[in-house]
């Protein structure tokens, strides 16, 4: 059975296999695999905390994915809400590179910021219990421009360490600041002195990812 075929058949009967790219770094071409996974996306265990711009997003994300197979890019630019003492939520065209080489597409992820989440990279609400307080605030300033452009980033888990991005990221909060960088390594041991960016102190503390 092709490709094609698997995918068809998956969505015919309400699955939503992960998609896994191969390994090229300009490439955006993935294929389904149809693996039973017993792991979901934040987004798909607790739909109900995404905003309804966010799941306008994810349904715009899954009809394109399911009509033309590999994810295609949305007419939205990269963004990621640095929230008051919670996650990282990042959204637009979405690569994520996990620790152990698996990659996933995404138009909508929670990061984990706190360093206590139980399902790293993702958020699981860890923050709240371990009273993390940092408000979001942002120190850096902006290195390129903003756009509405649409474009790919990706973003890759260090074991033991930061998620490293490449690609136009703006990140914004509620106080109104903004940064917008091309590349930069984004703190998630909860410990950095430059959050949301990573300063080292993961090597400091000893943070683990698994």
């Amino acid at each position: 059975m092709d490709d094609a075929t698997k995918s068809a058949a998956a969505i015919e009967i309400g699955q939503e296999p992960e998609m896994i790219c191969k390994k090229s770094e300009d490439a955006f071409i993935a294929y389904m695999d149809d693996s039973t996974k017993e792991s979901e996306s934040e987004e798909t265990q607790q739909p109900e905390k995404l905003t309804t711009s966010a799941r306008a997003l994810d349904r715009w994300f899954m009809e394109r994915r399911k009509n033309q197979g590999a994810p295609r890019l949305l007419e939205v630019p990269n963004e990621a809400l640095i929230s008051n003492g919670g996650p990282l939520q990042i959204s637009g065209n979405i690569t994520l590179v996990h620790e152990d080489g698996r990659v996933q597409y995404a138009n909508h992820l929670s990061l984990c910021r706190c360093g206590h989440s139980r399902s790293r990279p993702v958020c699981d609400e860890q923050h709240v219990d371990m009273e993390f307080l940092h408000s979001g605030k942002i120190s850096e300033v902006s290195e390129v421009a903003k756009t509405s452009r649409p474009s790919k980033i990706t973003l890759s888990c260090v074991k033991g360490g930061p998620i490293k991005f490449r690609g136009r990221l703006r990140l914004h909060n509620q106080f109104g600041q903004e940064c917008v960088k091309m590349r930069g390594s984004i703190c998630r041991c909860g410990h950095s002195a430059s959050k949301p960016f990573c300063d080292g102190s993961h090597s400091r503390v000893g943070f683990k990812t698994g």
